[in-house]
């Protein structure tokens, strides 16, 4: 397979002759160095030859042939070419003639630009199908990786509530410090406006470390799904508490969820 592919369309216009300079250069430059290309630029050029060739013969109008012969008669004088003689001449004495052989030139060009502009529409739809699998590929790895820490044994799982009412707001942490951290919460209102809500893990030891921002939906439920975290982090408590928009390097705000391990 052909390792440079932004090259493949430009071969058999190459063989055509229709690139322009700039595209010239740049194809010569790259053909000078590249064995494979020289290769598939032979094989071009012969297809280019078969399409001239696969033409199919048709029998010119009669005044192509009265102006062949008149050009003939007019060129030399001297020589008596009789009617017979130029029955006998081939179609392809008189496909000779520059205005059908730049007709027949106008037609491969125009067959090579459509190949051209078929390849790069494949192509595009190529990149474009091979984005959306990349996409999909992403999701399934972090859809197992959410299914993995659920049901992991060493999986924590810490119910949070507000520290002075336990009936209304709460979240639930699913924490495994190799694997990361699940979050969700219920009946939790809105932040007020230009806040958001931060969640951290309180450490074993040391400060609090910012395990996310969110917000909550018209049903009061929020979520954060593997947030970055520092590998191996031991956690002894998990908080929510409300902060400037963007959050902050360490909690400022009143505390409305708390949970410890």
């Amino acid at each position: 397979m052909n390792e440079h592919l932004q090259f493949d369309e430009d071969l058999e216009l190459y063989a055509l002759g229709v690139l322009d300079a700039e595209e010239r250069r740049a194809f010569e430059t790259h053909l000078a160095g590249c064995a494979l290309c020289k290769s598939q630029l032979s094989e071009a050029q012969q297809r280019v030859g078969l399409l001239g060739s696969s033409v199919a013969q048709t029998q010119p109008a009669p005044h192509v042939k009265q102006a062949l012969m008149e050009r003939v008669r007019l060129e030399s004088p001297a020589r008596v070419v009789s009617p017979r003689t130029s029955e006998r001449k081939s179609f392809w004495s008189v496909f000779s003639q520059p205005v059908l052989a730049w007709g027949c030139a106008a037609v491969i060009a125009l067959v090579a630009l459509i190949f051209a502009s078929q390849a790069r529409t494949l192509k595009s739809h190529l990149n474009s199908l091979q984005a959306e699998m990349q996409t999909q590929r992403d999701a399934a790895a972090k859809d197992r990786r959410v299914a993995e820490l659920l049901t992991s044994p060493q999986t924590q799982r810490v119910a949070l509530k507000q520290p002075t009412d336990a009936a209304r707001p709460e979240g639930r942490v699913y924490y495994q410090p190799q694997q990361g951290l699940l979050f969700y919460a219920a009946n939790l209102p809105a932040a007020p406006s230009d806040h958001v809500y931060q969640l951290w893990l309180v450490p074993a030891e040391g400060a609090p470390i910012s395990a996310g921002i969110f917000q909550t939906d018209g049903k009061g439920e929020a979520s954060v799904l593997l947030p970055e975290l520092p590998a191996g982090a031991v956690a002894k408590a998990f908080a929510v508490t409300v902060e400037p928009a963007g959050g902050v390097p360490q909690p400022t705000g009143p505390k409305v969820l708390i949970g410890l391990v």
